[in-house]
């Protein structure tokens, strides 16, 4: 079963809480993927906050299918996930498309976990429980890389 929840964003216009420190406005489609539903939304909401859009998918199954199904523009993974791994995900977005940004968010975070996504180009490696301050940088972050390159 597919599920994909679509985070759009109405015909109100947010005032946008990042122009104060300097980061622009950025509209854009994030996949989550991650099978615990408390981080998955978690995520959403801040994502929305934004104001960018999230695909949000509860394995690595789903986030390939939406994937190839819809304009993305950042991926954010957790590793450890039924179907397909985040690992396992993340190698074969890599084949797609080596220059998306990834962000892996994990309770997973050994050093091997952190070596192994390096040699797959990962954007962020943030370890379990992180803040939402430090999501939203890695966001920021990698969506200014990418549309720097």
């Amino acid at each position: 079963m597919l599920v994909v929840v679509l985070c759009l964003r109405g015909p109100i216009q947010h005032k946008n809480p990042n122009a104060a420190h300097g980061i622009p406005h950025m509209s854009s489609n994030i996949l989550v993927a991650d099978d615990d539903r408390t981080i998955a939304h978690l995520i959403r909401e801040i994502i929305e906050r934004r104001g960018s859009t999230a695909l949000v998918a509860y394995d690595g199954e789903q986030a390939l299918k939406i994937f190839n199904n819809f304009k993305v523009d950042l991926i954010i993974t957790d590793l450890k996930m039924p179907h397909v791994d985040g690992m396992n995900l993340i190698k074969t977005i890599r084949e797609l498309d080596p220059d998306i940004p990834i962000i892996v968010i994990t309770g997973y975070g050994s050093d091997q976990n952190y070596e192994l996504a390096q040699t797959y180009g990962v954007t962020a490696f943030l370890s379990k429980p992180c803040s939402v301050l430090d999501i939203s940088r890695a966001i920021d972050s990698a969506l200014r890389s990418s549309t720097n390159s």
